[in-house]
């Protein structure tokens, strides 16, 4: 690899951890190339070309004429979120059982005090929690919430990478009025009580709910 190769890759690299950090969060703008150009103390070249690698894995977004936005926390997330936009609704919301289940019945084993303040505070900004319909932005908040909570990094990843998918797939999709998004008081509950199977069962449970209900509109 050449040195401005070498150039790009640490640049990309930089950029990607400031994004994980936090600093600068799924859905921000980045500061001006000219910033980031003094910041760094690279050329403009070496900042473009790394730019258009992390747009190119979906990290990235360029909006000509309206600067540089996140749009996701890695290139996993990126590049899974990009392939499954592609899929069927069904086919995405199946994957995202699979990947709930399996992080409830961890989260039910290795959930810290911390986890279950988080999950708590998304279930109670939750308007299902009272019963009435809630929003995809809702329901992805609390089951995030409980993904976090099962430690597995790899697994996170993933299902932060489904996310986008799942919620342009549910907003395609009318699921008529008064639509549920599933009884989350078990799966807390099994999670609080350290039941990694009703957990499991309890995660399984809420999404078929959604997943019918899908059927349903389609059929």
């Amino acid at each position: 690899m050449s040195d401005s190769g070498r150039k790009v890759d640490t640049v990309a690299a930089t950029i990607e951890e400031a994004i994980a950090s936090g600093l600068w969060p799924v859905g921000s703008k980045l500061p001006p190339e000219t910033a980031l150009v003094d910041e760094l103390g690279v050329a403009r070249n070496t900042m473009r070309e790394a730019v258009r690698a992390l747009a190119h894995a979906g990290v990235l977004s360029v909006r000509h004429g309206g600067g540089v936005y996140v749009t996701a926390a890695s290139p996993v997330e990126g590049l899974l979120g990009r392939r499954l936009a592609r899929g069927d609704v069904l086919d995405v919301l199946s994957l995202r059982r699979g990947l709930e289940v399996e992080a409830a019945r961890l989260a039910a084993q290795r959930r810290t005090p911390e986890d279950l303040a988080r999950i708590h505070a998304a279930w109670n900004a939750h308007p299902d929690h009272a019963g009435s319909s809630g929003t995809t932005e809702a329901v992805m908040a609390l089951h995030l919430s409980i993904v976090e909570a099962s430690h597995n990094s790899a697994l996170i990843d993933v299902y932060r990478g489904v996310l986008a998918a799942v919620s342009d797939s549910l907003s395609a999709v009318s699921i008529g009025p008064g639509f549920h998004v599933g009884e989350h008081r078990p799966l807390i509950a099994a999670i609080e009580e350290r039941n990694p199977d009703e957990a499991a069962r309890a995660a399984g449970a809420a999404l078929d709910t959604v997943i019918d209900a899908i059927e349903r509109s389609l059929s």
